[in-house]
């Protein structure tokens, strides 16, 4: 069980960085408008699986 909190908790690590690599995508104005909106739908799956890791990181 213990190797099972370890790897949620790695992967939230690497999810916040791969969600602050979105938003600083996100700031950049010289995207079109179909990549600004694959990149909010990724945004939007990274704080899903964030929000989930951390609801079993809670429950350990």
């Amino acid at each position: 069980m213990e190797n099972l909190h370890f790897m949620f908790s790695e992967l939230s690590v690497m999810k916040k960085k791969d969600l602050d690599e979105c938003n600083v995508e996100l700031t950049n104005s010289s995207h079109s408008a179909i990549v600004r909106k694959a990149l909010m739908v990724y945004k939007s799956e990274l704080l899903e699986c964030l929000e989930l890791y951390d609801r079993y990181l809670d429950v350990k």
